[in-house]
């Protein structure tokens, strides 16, 4: 076959070209006239000086680009043939991105996510998968073979699972994925989705800008720990952390250093409204403690301006047994482990946001487990407790003694009641106290929202959720909402 040719150009010129990530500066000529193209995004470390891709994140898949102010968060995994991030994005801790292979056709992982979209803790993207700005992908969801529009919202738990990656499911822009939706074809769509209430949206925004903020923290922390630009590793050099701030083995192992935010207040930093200049420095400061409470006031939850907590800028963990964190376990910034709590393998305590995470004695952490908390909120788990795998604990949240948590169960919100067992794939949201058992693939959610779950989640429900439920919606109004905020934000 003749070779086609432009300008001296061949096809498989083009074709090498393409492969090997050159690109042309013009066509007048020959393929000599190629230049490399930009260096490719580095897959861990600074991004710039805005974005950031966190060590223990494995990024396998054949091309990869990350944009301006994006984070990847610890214990990522992308596999596959691509992965890109627009700018002002993020994937967080136990993300994963994996082929799919199935009887109508196999995909290598291949994810796309536009700008200002953030990933939370534990999903999991499957085959050709495409993600719109100003998206939020929630907690422990699966995408599979999909596209999703811009502005919508994948809930918790929800499932969109399409079997063949040459025609994915479609997901209209400004949609709402009901929470646990059950979605396997174009035609269980409609059924499954809202359009997407005003409120979930300005929490988006607000969860996408303080990811934003983490990825500037992230790289400053790297850059100091690294005493790389615009920090100093020349001795007397005020821009030098000095030598007892953490090298970056130490900054980014299992007992991490929190990256600098001024978003916080309780765990030593202060709003920047009152900070100034003489406030910053490289000190480093433990976790607030006692930990507060969800009716906690305001102006307890953060220390006095002008103490020492007020002015710090980095927070180390408080662990008193550290030989029972896994070394491939992540336990960040505001923490406090107390003595007897063990952690798995792949798990991400994330003290970055205040006032802080706290667990209590002889407390038994499963693996690829995250615990994590709101701006402002805490997440608190008493002694005793039995932590499954993949389960994602959230602030505000507030666990009693003695509870067992079931794998893959989320918890966003509630208050657990000592000795309760909550079994797995479970999903309980907002200001509820829960006082009894449940039994697996159950779903709770506070009065007023039940339009939030999905009719097929119920339909795949176990038990008596629906009873269970209503129970504790008349018990939380009884007792009145925890204060924590949620249920104002999320009613429809």
């Amino acid at each position: 076959m003749k070779r086609q040719e432009r300008d001296g150009v061949t096809r498989r010129d083009l074709i090498k070209l393409s492969a090997t990530g050159a690109v042309l500066v013009g066509v007048t000529g020959r393929a000599d006239r190629a230049q490399a193209a930009d260096p490719p995004s580095p897959r861990s470390g600074p991004i710039g000086f805005t974005g950031f891709v966190h060590p223990t994140a494995r990024i396998r898949t054949d091309s990869f680009s990350i944009g301006a102010a994006s984070l990847i968060e610890g214990m990522v995994t992308l596999d596959g043939a691509s992965a890109r991030l627009g700018a002002a994005s993020n994937l967080q801790d136990n993300n994963r991105l994996m082929d799919f292979s199935g009887p109508q056709g196999t995909a290598r992982g291949d994810l796309s996510i536009g700008d200002g979209s953030f990933t939370a803790h534990g999903v999991t993207f499957v085959g050709r998968v495409r993600i719109g700005s100003a998206c939020g992908t929630v907690i422990n969801s699966v995408v599979q073979n999909a596209r999703v529009g811009d502005a919508s919202i994948t809930g918790f738990l929800a499932q969109i699972r399409g079997a063949n990656p040459a025609h994915p499911i479609e997901v209209p822009d400004a949609s709402l994925v009901l929470f646990g939706a059950r979605i396997r074809s174009q035609a269980d769509v409609a059924a499954n989705i809202i359009p997407v209430p005003a409120a979930f949206s300005l929490f988006a925004a607000d969860v996408d800008q303080e990811n934003l903020l983490l990825a500037r923290g992230y790289n400053l922390l790297f850059r100091a720990a690294a005493r790389q630009v615009p920090f100093s590793a020349i001795d007397g050099d005020p821009r030098n952390p000095g030598a007892g701030f953490p090298n970056l083995a130490t900054a980014f192992g299992k007992l991490a250093v929190a990256p600098p935010t001024v978003d916080r207040r309780g765990t030593g930093v202060i709003p920047a409204r009152q900070a100034s200049l003489g406030d910053l420095g490289f000190d480093l400061f433990p976790p607030l403690s006692p930990v507060p409470g969800p009716d906690t006031p305001d102006a307890a939850s953060r220390p006095p301006a002008g103490s020492p907590e007020a002015a710090a800028r980095f927070i180390v963990p408080r662990v008193a047994a550290p030989e029972l964190v896994s070394s491939g376990a992540v336990v960040l910034g505001g923490v406090e482990l107390a003595a007897g709590v063990s952690v798995g393998t792949g798990c991400f305590l994330h003290g970055a946001d205040s006032p802080t995470v706290s667990v209590g004695e002889n407390t038994s952490i499963g693996n690829n487990t995250s615990l994590h908390e709101l701006t402002f909120t805490s997440c608190r788990i008493g002694r005793r407790c039995v932590i499954g795998s993949r389960v994602v604990l959230h602030g505000p949240l507030d666990v009693g003694d003695d509870v067992t948590i079931g794998d893959r169960t989320v918890l966003f919100g509630p208050r657990i009641a000592n000795g309760v067992r909550i079994g797995s794939n479970v999903l309980i949201f907002g200001p509820v106290e829960v006082t009894q058992d449940v039994p697996d693939n159950t779903i709770i959610v506070p009065p007023g929202q039940e339009g939030l779950v999905a009719p097929s989640a119920l339909a795949h429900a176990t038990g008596r959720p629906s009873r269970l439920m209503y129970a504790e919606w008349r018990r939380g109004g009884d007792a009145g909402s925890c204060g924590c905020g949620i249920g104002a934000l999320s009613r429809v």
